[in-house]
């Protein structure tokens, strides 16, 4: 009779807990607890078109991204200049597929908390060719400091890192979502954040010829003869021609200008063995070097003479060492 009574019971208490439990997780559901999406959004890179960005440090002002012929432009204010594809590449990997880590808030109200009403954030639309495929509002940003004990203290290389965290809206949804990460460091940017900086980009073992053509008698052509550099018959040191070569390869834009001028006082042609050519065109101003390149067809730099144009424009001298 007990056993009975105690499965009764015990059915009962099972029953009642089954119950509970439910009606938790209606409630859980009714506040948004089992809402939170693995993504915002994601959308096939493939079938954007452009990114207008609308970044708050430019109070207003748009910057168009545009894709033209596999490249990018960037447009603005009725300008367009060479677009630095890795830059927009790495803002739209980033904003793709964002995963949020909570659910911040589900009130509009709160948007100011967070900085995302329409004038305080960083605005993001992916368009594509039927119009706009998503849009990322970017608020807030907050980091906060990693716990440690005595012994990480002690040990540098166990120091645990910080957490990031951003705040976003997404198309035009109430909802406010925490995401990992500093966004604002690659959408809320100014122009010349996302233009290309290339001034030369080559391959050192392909170069094959370097014509230097300077103000008065100090022009000289340098020549790779099977394996040596040779300039006027004299060979070159190895050493310093190499440290040269490797010095160039990959050089990088200072401050962009919008000086017009079409005659320069120093240029480089360089001449790859599959017949491209490259040319670096400078002049100096004011202490400062003008530079312009083929590589970045509309393009001037205005920079320190330290920057590039020393490492690029160099007598035959240095290269005898």
């Amino acid at each position: 009779m007990f056993r009975k009574l105690d499965i009764k019971t015990l059915s009962w208490v099972f029953m009642a807990l089954l119950i509970l439990t439910v009606a938790v997780k209606l409630v859980d559901s009714n506040r948004g607890v089992n809402t939170l999406a693995t993504e915002l959004f994601s959308i096939d890179v493939n079938t954007i078109s452009s990114v207008i960005v609308k970044p708050k440090m430019l109070n207003g002002k748009s910057i168009e991204l545009k894709k033209v012929n596999g490249g990018w432009r960037v447009l603005s204010d009725g300008k367009s200049y060479n677009g630095d594809a890795s830059t927009i590449d790495r803002l739209i990997n980033q904003l793709n597929g964002l995963k949020p880590i909570r659910l911040a808030s589900q009130s509009k109200e709160r948007w100011n908390k967070f900085e995302l009403t329409d004038s305080l954030a960083t605005k993001v639309q992916f368009m594509g060719a039927e119009g706009e495929l998503a849009k990322v509002y970017i608020g807030k940003f907050s980091y906060s400091q990693p716990k440690t004990n005595s012994m990480m203290q002690q040990n540098p290389y166990m120091r645990p890192q910080g957490t990031m965290t951003s705040y976003v809206r997404y198309n035009d949804e109430e909802e406010v979502y925490a995401v990992e990460g500093f966004l604002g460091s690659t959408a809320n940017r100014n122009i010349d954040a996302f233009r290309d900086k290339t001034l030369l980009n080559t391959n050192k073992a392909g170069i094959g010829k370097i014509e230097f053509s300077y103000p008065a008698d100090s022009s000289f052509t340098m020549v790779k003869n099977e394996g040596v550099w040779m300039s006027d018959g004299i060979a070159l040191d190895s050493a310093s021609v190499a440290n040269y070569l490797s010095g160039i390869t990959s050089l990088r834009g200072g401050d962009f200008s919008n000086d017009k001028r079409t005659t320069f006082t120093h240029k480089a042609k360089i001449y790859s063995g599959n017949g491209t050519v490259l040319e670096v065109n400078a002049a100096i101003d004011d202490e400062k070097a003008i530079l312009s390149t083929s590589q970045n067809q509309g393009t001037v730099f205005k920079e320190a003479l330290s920057l590039n144009f020393n490492k690029l424009f160099v007598s035959k001298k240095e290269l005898l060492r």
